[in-house]
Order: C-alpha cells, then structure tokens, then sequence
C-alpha cells in the first residue's frame, strides 16, 4: 500500500472526518472507496468509460478563489482559477474571477489588460444563458474601472516626475487600455463614451500636477534659469500640452463642455512657454533672452487660438483681447531682483496687471514706465549703486503689497 496523497495539491496530510477523508491544505474531500483506490500500488486495469466527478474538487477551489480574492490576494485567487480551468476549461466562473485577478496585478512594467479582457471574454462565451448578462455586467464595469486604474498609475508616476519617458507612458497606457477594453466593451453591448471621458479627466489632472510639482517649479527654483533649465522646462510644457490636445481628442462632441478646463490650461501652459526664457550674465548683470518674436507671435495665435475654442463651448466665454509678447527687457525690478520671474517681481507685475492697468492714469503710467526704463536699464543696470538706490524703495513696496493681499507665487501676464 502507497501513502494516501491529495491528488489535488499533492499533501499527505490527510484526517478522516466524519466518513470523509479531508485534506488538511486544500480542501479537497475522498469518500472511503476513493482513498482505498489511491492507496493500490501497481497497474489497475479498467474497462468501459470511467467518468470521474471533480464537483467537490471544483467547488472547494472556486470557494477558495473567491475567499482569496476577497481579501485581496490576487495572485493566490489566479493560481486556484487556473487549478479549476485544467480540470475544467469552460467553467465561467473561474475564467471570470482570473480576469479580475490577472487585470488587478498589473504593474507599470507589466499592464496584463489583454490577458484581462481574454478570460472576460472566455468566461462571457462558456457562461449559461441565465447568467451570461450577469456576467457581461460585470466584465464591463470591471474593465472600466481597471482601464481607468491602469491610465491613473501611469498618471500618478508622471505627476511626480514629468520626463519625456513618463510622458509618453501616460499616453501609451490610454491607447493599450483603449484597443482591449473597447473590444470587451462593444462585446458586452456597453457604450464608452464615459469610459473614454473619465481617461480625459485623469490625464488633465496630472499634467496641472506635473506643471505644477515638476515642470514649473523646476524651472523656478534658480532665479535665474540656465540655457539647459530652459530646455528642460519647455520640452516638458510642451510634453504637457501634447497630452491635453490627446485628453480632448478622447471626449464625445456632446461631452465637450468637459474640455473646457482643458482649453483654460493649455491656455495657462503656452503663456508660461511665451514668456520663458534663459539668463546671461554680462557686464555686472543679469539679462533674459527668450524667443524670437516671430515664434512669440505663434505662440499666442495658439493661445488666441484656445479662448475661440472655449468660446464654441461656452457662447458667454468673453475672449480677451491679442496680448503683445511680452518683454524680455531687464527692466529697473528685473535688473534690481536679478530675474523676471520671482517672489518679488511677481508681486509687482500682479499689482501692474490687476490694479494699475485698471484705470486710465495707471495705464499712462505704465506705458510711460516702458517707455523710459529699458534706457536707464540698459545706461546703469549693471551697476551697484542703480541697484542699492531702488532695491530698498521696492523691498517697501513689494512688503506693503504682499500685506494688502498681492501674492507672490508664480505669475504670467496678464494683457494690458
């Protein structure tokens, strides 16, 4: 006689209980008769047809599987789905389950939504007629919420590090997602237009994000950013603004009104990459060198360009007149401050934009203020004593601004 041995998960530990033999790691039960038989040593002989029943056996693994996909350990709920599917290749049930468990342990280096949508498929083809909508239901409202999961992982990774790489993984990961869960979608009879909307949500949250995190901080936290910091900054605004046009392209026309905020930050990206530039060092001080003004002006026919768009949405949207490229002059608080773009410039070009351009005797004197002040800047920006006799004068001005309110986080200009 040979050691009574589970033929399911190969134990030996096996009780006897209650007539029944039950393995003590699996599950698995054997009547008295069915132990005796795995206990012969030798050939055993048959004839006729042997039909052997595995509904206990089935039953305890799919019992097993859904315990451990409840208390979600995916991967052991897989390995008992795939135990039910060698003994029986048309059970639904496990077919359905691993779908689920495949689909959820994807990672950003393995995305398994194909493997995902074939086993709802599988299961979906071997279900009974009286289940089959039951499971489609389920298999859609499943791949939808694993879709949007998978595009959200690959978001979330480029909210925080907003490379070219991470960039295009975003938007790889909506296309994959989209060629296997429209096909399960259109099988199960689903429409997917908020499928495809909620993508488009997504993506836009993580570009603001990464602009906000990544992007525009990067470039902001020198004072005055290098050739190579500018580089950066406007290969991964315009990174940005490829994945917004891509988040429209994803929404119906009659979801459109959804894109608004689309449009409002594609506006907010182009005017931060018009206004950008890099910082030289000469004659004693610091000067900014953007871009031509030809490349300017397409700059802001894309941005005019997006008001019209917003406009088609919303018939009250007011579009702002033409703004001028704006300057890329060292100007007194520029030349004073070292950049054109930080905490105290900021506060001053707000104050400019929000409170002098406002009225007419402020507008005079603006306009008058970039009339005189390139020349003086050019004359004596670099000098010393130009700086000391303003840095105190504005130091008291950008101090009394901030207490009534002026902010002094990062700013573009506004049109005046």
């Amino acid at each position: 006689m040979k050691q009574l041995t589970c033929e399911m998960c190969g134990s030996t530990n096996l009780l006897k209980k209650d007539g029944v033999f039950v393995c003590q790691d699996c599950g698995t039960q054997y009547s008295v008769e069915e132990a005796k038989k795995m206990m012969v040593e030798g050939v055993v002989e048959v004839t006729g047809t042997v039909k052997v029943d595995s509904s206990d056996k089935l039953g305890n693994y799919l019992m097993m599987a859904k315990n451990a996909y409840d208390a979600d350990n995916k991967k052991e709920a897989e390995s008992y789905c795939n135990k039910i599917i060698e003994i029986d290749p048309n059970n639904y049930e496990a077919w359905y389950i691993k779908g689920k468990a495949a689909g959820w342990q994807s990672t950003l280096a393995n995305i398994r939504i194909e493997e995902s949508v074939n086993c709802f498929t599988k299961a979906i083809e071997s279900a009974p007629e009286d289940k089959a909508e039951e499971i489609k239901t389920g298999s859609a409202d499943e791949i939808r919420k694993l879709s949007l999961a998978l595009v959200s992982l690959c978001c979330d990774n480029y909210s925080k590090n907003a490379s070219e790489k991470n960039a295009k993984e975003v938007k790889n990961s909506a296309i994959l997602v989209q060629l296997w869960a429209l096909k399960l979608l259109a099988k199960c009879g689903v429409q997917p237009k908020s499928f495809k909307s909620d993508m488009a949500t997504r993506i836009n949250q993580a570009v603001v994000k990464a602009f906000q995190n990544d992007i525009q901080k990067d470039y902001h936290s020198s004072e005055h950013p290098s050739e190579h910091a500018w580089d950066r900054f406007t290969k991964q605004s315009w990174d940005a603004v490829d994945l917004l046009k891509y988040a429209i392209t994803l929404r119906e026309k009659e979801d459109e009104a959804r894109n608004k905020d689309v449009y409002e930050n594609l506006i907010f990206i182009t005017k931060a990459i018009e206004s950008s530039g890099k910082y030289t060092y000469s004659n004693g001080g610091w000067s900014k060198i953007g871009w031509n003004k030809d490349y300017k002006e397409k700059l802001i026919n894309q941005i005019m360009e997006y008001h019209n768009k917003i406009k088609e949405i919303d018939p009250e949207y007011v579009i702002p007149e033409r703004p001028q490229p704006s300057s890329n002059g060292c100007y007194v608080a520029t030349a004073v401050y070292g950049s054109y773009d930080c905490p105290e410039v900021w506060t001053l070009r707000r104050y400019r934009d929000d409170h002098l351009a406002a009225t007419w005797a402020g507008r005079a004197f603006i306009h008058t203020y970039y009339a005189v002040s390139p020349t003086l800047v050019r004359w004596f920006g670099h000098t010393d004593w130009f700086k000391k006799l303003w840095k105190g004068k504005l130091d008291r001005m950008v101090q009394r601004l901030n207490a009534e309110g002026v902010q002094n986080t990062p700013y573009n200009d506004k049109n005046w």
